[in-house]
């Protein structure tokens, strides 16, 4: 049996692998990559932080699906959808904004995972992993939002 902070080797791999596009578009902003054009790179990985925070919303969709009616499941529901509405909303501002609020909305969805594992809420190692993943987004989204400010 193994421990209960023990992250599982597949979402430890997989969560990884999902860094690597954060990772691709904030290389692009410092240094010439044939494939991947600063422009593009600076779009896509706006793009990709808004996907990756609006799936974030939808895992805490899922534990409000588990949340009895009557101890916060609006609440648990109506909060879920926020990482996906300031992905949506990081897409319409300027690069500046859109990367601030992408990473903000990381931030906030990373504090509220690990206060919901002290709570019992979600698996031990889900606060691990989230820190890991959240800590490798925002490097990557501040990487790119810096390149930004001093261009």
């Amino acid at each position: 049996m193994k421990p209960a902070n023990q992250i599982p080797l597949s979402a430890l791999v997989l969560g990884l692998a999902g860094l690597l596009p954060f990772l691709a578009c904030a290389v692009s902003q410092w240094t010439s990559m044939p494939f991947l054009p600063p422009a593009d790179g600076l779009r896509f990985g706006i793009a990709y932080g808004a996907i990756i925070l609006s799936f974030l919303g939808g895992i805490r969709w899922g534990t409000g699906l588990s949340t009895p009616e009557d101890s916060g499941q609006e609440f648990e529901f109506a909060l879920s959808v926020v990482g996906s509405l300031m992905g949506w909303m990081s897409l319409l501002l300027s690069p500046l904004l859109g990367l601030s609020l992408l990473i903000t909305g990381f931030l906030l969805q990373s504090l509220w995972d690990i206060l919901s594992v002290e709570r019992g809420r979600l698996p031990q190692w889900f606060g691990r992993l989230r820190m890991i993943l959240t800590a490798g987004a925002v490097t990557s989204l501040a990487a790119m939002l810096v390149r930004l400010v001093i261009s």
